[in-house]
């Protein structure tokens, strides 16, 4: 029985469609396995330390790692110090820590 040689540059094509698809599925179901209670995570809400008026919420999820907020584009980042901290300072209170000082009444 004569065997069929298939072409390194096709053979390792092949390999890499399978791979990468297989990667790209196994990603999409980690995320949904790692969602507590059916998919939802707990939200936080936080308010500017500058204007009363302004806040924002925004989900937190816990990793192996520590925790991550969603920002309200999408992202998802690494808390800092807290995720409260995170989240005022990477949305309400973002130009304010450039700014100079503002007192309030």
């Amino acid at each position: 029985m004569k065997m069929m040689r298939i072409p390194r540059a096709a053979s390792t094509a092949l390999l890499g469609a399978v791979l990468a698809a297989s990667i790209g599925l196994s990603a999409a179901h980690a995320g949904n396995r790692a969602l507590p209670d059916g998919g939802n995570y707990p939200h936080i809400t936080v308010t500017s330390q500058y204007d009363p008026t302004q806040s924002v919420s925004a989900p937190v999820r816990r990793l192996p790692k520590g925790d991550q907020v969603r920002l309200p584009g999408g992202a998802w980042v690494w808390c800092g110090i807290n995720c409260y901290h995170t989240l005022r300072n990477a949305t309400v209170d973002f130009w304010r820590r450039y700014d100079a000082p503002v007192t309030l009444p």
